[in-house]
């Protein structure tokens, strides 16, 4: 009888270690973006107005947000997938498990939509960039 409640214990320690550790590597995850968006930003402004690279560079520009957009897109239906294959089996996961899951994908989606919510401001500057050209 000790030993279920050991083994309880354990499992409900794990689940709170593993919910800290999903919790910790997205939000790193969130501030990294964010400081990547503000480097991005900064650049964008210096190589548009740099009377040599300031043409290419918004055609650049342009192409990767584009082909960004493809990868976001790529990547929702990855999610939605993972996501319908793998909630039949959530339900039979211990209850720590299953809300260190839980947490996992709401991070996760969390994530994904602050990296969709980047790519759109890229596409409204990269708009905004050609039409003030």
């Amino acid at each position: 009888m000790s030993a279920d409640f050991t083994d309880r214990d354990e499992f409900a320690r794990f689940g709170q270690f593993a919910k800290g550790a999903v919790d910790t590597a997205v939000g790193l995850g969130v501030l990294g973006l964010q400081r990547l968006q503000v480097g991005r930003v900064a650049l964008s402004r210096r190589l548009a107005s740099h009377e040599t690279f300031g043409p290419g560079y918004l055609a650049v520009r342009t192409e990767a947000v584009r082909r960004a957009g493809q990868v976001d897109r790529l990547f929702t239906e990855a999610l939605r997938t993972v996501e319908s294959t793998l909630e039949p089996m959530a339900g039979r996961l211990p209850e720590p498990a299953r809300q260190v899951a839980t947490v996992a994908q709401r991070r996760f989606e969390e994530l994904h939509a602050k990296v969709s919510q980047h790519l759109t401001d890229a596409r409204t500057d990269d708009q905004a960039t050609t039409d003030t050209d």
